[in-house]
């Protein structure tokens, strides 16, 4: 019990100075400590507070998918969900999908983990992260569009909480929502007073961006283009000093919408095209979606309309798939009920409030009863104890007469105990020496069985090798034999079939100077030669990928391994009915891949969780596969037969593979396999 307190209390440390380290400057020093550290804990709360300090590192570099993953893994490391500490973990990671949603474009989905935390909040009576969450809310009704509700609860923030980095944010969120509704004088006032905030406290570098952006948007909406582009490199400059990427993107897009409006084209065209790589790096699909929009218009004002039409279908294409992964007929439902849920606590506060003021009354009287029975309760106590003593003196003297009794009979049983040992003693003398004779006899006997058990059972093994050994040659004879034969029929195809068919065109050709008429029957027989050729071909991929997609193929073996097996195998596939468009050779090679990889990890890895990502995008393949093991070192490690095959395979077809690799940290496999080279 001592041992687990020590090691509560060596974890807490750990987890504290993490923490400090984050917040202190020492960013790069807690992702690699909390790293170092996270195989090594044994409680709980270590493991939940590592990956939720690991979460709040990537979202500050704008990893948004890394950010998300390691929010997903705190919340699913929680054995307990009614404690305070693990609702205030769930809250907070509510808030971080909600922002890293949020950054990725998503805002329905923003929006529907902060109307989540909000509502944990307030029954859980978490004032502080309720107006967190309030404010992040107001903050995505902003980018909806939807102001009139974020100046609700902006201003609610502002007179209610205690909090001053919301304060400072609702009054830059304010700035900008009186911006768009033209009221510049007062967006003005209230971006003053953010910019005051700021100023006092050096920390707030991006607020104090935010205020930079939201002036320099004013200044657009006046005519002032000059000044305006001096507010925002000026934002620029401070996103870049500190690293803050996806404000740094942000800015740029802003940057040029201005110049594209001044009609700065080749100064706007670079603004763009060096934003494409941020924002994909960066999983930004409102910026991606928005530069490829702008590229277009450029391209199309400079009559270069084949990148035009190249940029609109890229931009229709995101826009696509954000439209069809945000459910906003489920998100507005919980928007409604949360409203609803806000109307009916305030009746039931006042309701609680009548309620305690009767059993106030009502509890007095029930402590009076309490007390009179409570002293009844201690006088039968005390007549108890008399009657108990009475009875232990009563029962001490009948146990002194008892013991006295049972010393008489234990001298008599004494006396006759030795006259038996006696007696017993000299008939074991008498019966020790035939005894020990046959004992002798019957060692030597087990001996000599032993001897001829031995032989018998090398022997049994010479004969069992020697039948695997038969049965073995007689597998690979089949095998060979097998290979021999399709070798033979495939040989047979290639001579009677397209051997026959090229002798007769070659026949052919060498009369088509007298006869040109048979220059159709030439094109027929090539016709006829490329179908047999192509039909060939396929017989030589497997049955399963001829008639079966690679999809399918790949979570009907998924299914096998989790039923075989205690890992957990997440799957990603984008998009699905392309991917089974691909080439049948091409398909046959990624399901070669997968399947080596996934008996690497079975063998090696002694992994729980396989993460396995496939997606089809830009003409490109991009297969990820992680799996949480003990890993290896990469630099140490010779590449075995499987992952060598694995690389041959990429190498076909012009692709890349990245292995990512570090002992107690998992693998990370990464291959690109371009489909245009």
């Amino acid at each position: 019990m001592a041992q687990t307190a020590t090691v509560i209390e060596a974890e807490n440390k750990s987890i504290d100075s993490l923490f400090y380290y984050l917040n202190n400057g020492s960013d790069k020093k807690a992702y690699h400590e909390a790293h170092r550290l996270l195989p090594t804990f044994k409680t709980n709360k270590a493991i939940v507070n590592t990956n939720l300090l690991l979460a709040y590192y990537h979202n500050r570099y704008a990893a948004i998918d890394s950010s998300i993953y390691y929010t997903q893994k705190a919340l699913k490391s929680r054995t307990t969900v009614n404690d305070s500490l693990s609702i205030r973990l769930t809250i907070l990671a509510y808030q971080l999908l909600a922002i890293n949603n949020k950054n990725k474009g998503l805002y329905h989905e923003s929006k529907k983990w902060h109307i989540k935390g909000a509502e944990l909040s307030e029954t859980h009576n978490e004032t502080n992260l309720y107006y967190t969450h309030i404010h992040g809310l107001a903050s995505t009704y902003i980018a909806l569009g939807k102001n009139t509700e974020a100046l609700e609860l902006l201003k609610r923030c502002i007179n209610n909480a205690k909090d001053e980095e919301i304060i400072l944010g609702s009054y830059i969120n304010l700035g900008s929502i009186y911006s768009t509704l033209n009221q510049y004088k007062i967006s003005n006032t209230y971006l003053q007073k953010a910019r005051e905030i700021c100023v006092e406290d050096p920390n707030q570098k991006q607020a104090l961006i935010n205020v930079l952006i939201n002036i320099g948007d004013n200044y657009v909406s006046i005519g002032e283009a000059d000044n305006a582009l001096l507010q925002f490199y000026e934002a620029k400059k401070i996103s870049y000093e500190n690293g803050f990427q996806n404000l740094d993107l942000i800015i740029s897009d802003k940057i040029g919408t201005v110049l594209y409006n001044e009609k700065r084209n080749t100064d706007a065209l670079l603004i763009y095209t060096s934003a494409l790589p941020k924002a994909m790096t960066l999983g930004s699909l409102d910026v991606l979606m928005h530069s490829y929009f702008m590229l277009e218009k450029i391209s199309a004002r400079n009559s270069d309309f084949k990148n035009a039409y190249h940029y609109g279908k890229r931009y229709y294409l995101i826009k696509d798939s954000i439209e069809n992964s945000q459910k906003e007929q489920e998100i507005n439902r919980l928007e409604v009920q949360f409203k609803t849920l806000e109307k009916e606590k305030k009746i039931k506060l006042l309701e609680i409030e009548n309620l305690n003021k009767s059993l106030n009354i009502k509890n007095k009287d029930a402590d009076i009863e309490k007390y009179k029975l409570q002293q009844a309760i201690i006088a039968k106590q005390n007549e108890n104890q008399v009657l108990q003593f009475q009875n232990k003196a009563e029962k001490r003297q009948n146990e002194i007469a008892l013991l006295k009794e049972k010393e008489a009979l234990k001298a008599v049983e004494l006396d006759r105990e030795k006259t038996i040992k006696y007696v017993v003693l000299v008939a074991f003398f008498i019966l020790l020496v035939p005894i020990v004779a046959l004992l002798i006899i019957y060692y030597q006997k087990l001996q000599a069985q032993g001897l001829l058990n031995l032989k018998e059972k090398e022997i049994n093994e010479q004969r069992v090798n020697s039948l695997k050994k038969d049965q073995e040659l007689k597998l690979i004879k089949a095998s060979v034999e097998g290979q021999n034969q399709e070798r033979k029929k495939i040989a047979q195809e290639m001579h009677d079939s397209v051997g026959g068919n090229l002798a007769a065109i070659k026949l052919q050709f060498s009369q088509l100077k007298n006869h040109p008429e048979k220059m159709a029957l030439i094109y027929s027989q090539l016709d006829d030669t490329y179908e047999q050729v192509r039909n060939l071909s396929h017989n030589l991929l497997p049955k399963k990928i001829r008639e079966k997609h690679l999809v399918f193929l790949i979570k009907e073996y998924i299914y096998t391994v989790e039923e075989a097996s205690n890992i957990r195998v997440n799957l990603s596939f984008f998009d699905e009915d392309k991917i089974n468009t691909l080439n049948k050779n091409l398909q046959n090679e990624l399901f070669s891949i997968f399947q080596e990889l996934t008996t690497n990890t079975l063998k090696y890895a002694q992994a729980k969780t396989i993460d396995i990502q496939l997606d089809l995008l830009n003409a490109c393949i991009f297969f990820v596969y992680e799996d949480d093991g003990i890993g290896f070192d990469v630099s140490k490690t010779r590449l075995g037969i499987g992952l060598t095959n694995i690389k041959q395979r990429v190498e076909n077809y012009n692709g890349t593979l990245h292995i990512d690799s570090i002992p107690n940290r998992g693998t990370s496999i990464n291959i690109e396999i371009p489909l245009n080279a």
